[in-house]
């Protein structure tokens, strides 16, 4: 991927997962600290590919002086600890990715229970359920706990490759997902929030630090996208796939597709379906344990939307054998006006 910009370069590192290689970001303007915005996963190949890459700018890890974190997924962190290490370089995140990104023993128990608790809730299977998190659990393997040296948020400015980024504090793929955007070039670092080939997934995450409710994600997520779209955007340099120069059109496309999602979601239920495990079987069937976990987590979003709208409702009065799985009833009327 060309940046048009002459002090960021793209370099792109293999990845064992579906989605393919990601792009992380080398900034080398003079004056300003070394920095890489993102690091991929915690292999020796990826390890090898952005030694490489930066040899091909005269660099080795240990010139590197900051590592810029857009979010927490172990596509994006997994070499950091690494990295850091060889460098002594400044580790920079969003607060809400702090805990995770450190290893907090806490954060980590809170996180297994809050899943294992999801997944009862939605109706899995135990030997499935057992599966899925056993494949959730194994991405932990995919990084190493690092430092943060310093956080950023909503509205702050960073100089990166001789320009100023502010930062966009933009939640719905991942809670602490932020991008980065230039004004003056109408630049934007969308990291996974917008990717030109895939609809991001709005991922279920356990409650931000210092709340006690999880994000709605998908719900956060649209008005993300809606938030973007409104920003004088010309180029978005993503982390996965080529770089998107109609941002209103991309988050156009993923709207409808999200409202056409919503619609399935629907039918499956008038059909029958009674759980989130029910729809998501209806809506993706024969998934590995991990896509099973990213369909998953997409239902819930759409749930919660359909639920937020008035548009379903906890069946309360069905008789659930005791069981910890939520049952769904339509509201027709309120569907009949939502469409």
């Amino acid at each position: 991927m060309e940046t048009r910009i002459e002090h960021l370069h793209a370099l792109e590192l293999p990845t064992p997962f579906p989605v393919g290689p990601i792009t992380v970001f080398l900034a080398d303007a003079p004056g300003e600290p070394l920095t890489l915005v993102d690091t991929g996963p915690l292999t020796p190949k990826t390890m090898a590919a952005l030694e490489a890459a930066l040899a091909r700018h005269g660099l080795a890890p240990r010139h590197l002086e900051r590592i810029l974190l857009t979010h927490g997924h172990v596509d994006h962190v997994g070499l950091a600890a690494d990295l850091a290490a060889a460098s002594g370089a400044q580790v920079i995140s969003h607060p809400w990715n702090v805990p995770a990104l450190e290893g907090d023993a806490g954060e980590r128990e809170g996180r297994v229970a809050f899943y294992a608790r999801i997944l009862r809730q939605a109706g899995v299977p135990g030997g499935i359920e057992q599966a899925v998190a056993q494949a959730t659990e194994a991405m932990d393997g995919f990084m190493r706990p690092v430092a943060v040296g310093a956080t950023v948020d909503e509205g702050d400015v960073l100089r990166l490759a001789g320009l100023e980024w502010q930062v966009l504090h933009t939640p719905g793929h991942a809670g602490g997902l932020i991008c980065l955007y230039e004004a003056a070039g109408r630049t934007l670092l969308s990291s996974d929030h917008l990717l030109a080939g895939i609809s991001s997934n709005p991922v279920v995450e356990p409650p931000p630090p210092g709340r006690d409710e999880r994000l709605l994600s998908l719900a956060v997520y649209r008005a993300s996208l809606q938030r973007v779209a409104a920003i004088d955007v010309a180029r978005a340099l993503p982390s996965h796939g080529p770089a998107i120069d109609d941002v209103p059109g991309l988050v156009a496309r993923r709207l409808a597709f999200h409202r056409s999602r919503v619609a399935d979601v629907v039918g499956a239920l008038r059909a029958g379906a009674r759980t989130t495990w029910d729809v998501t079987q209806v809506l993706f069937p024969g998934r590995t344990p991990m896509d099973t976990f990213l369909a998953i987590s997409e239902v819930i979003g759409h749930l919660d939307l359909l639920e937020r709208e008035g548009c379903i409702a906890v069946d309360d009065e069905d008789e659930n054998g005791g069981g910890d799985a939520v049952l769904w009833r339509l509201v027709e009327p309120e569907i009949s006006r939502a469409g």
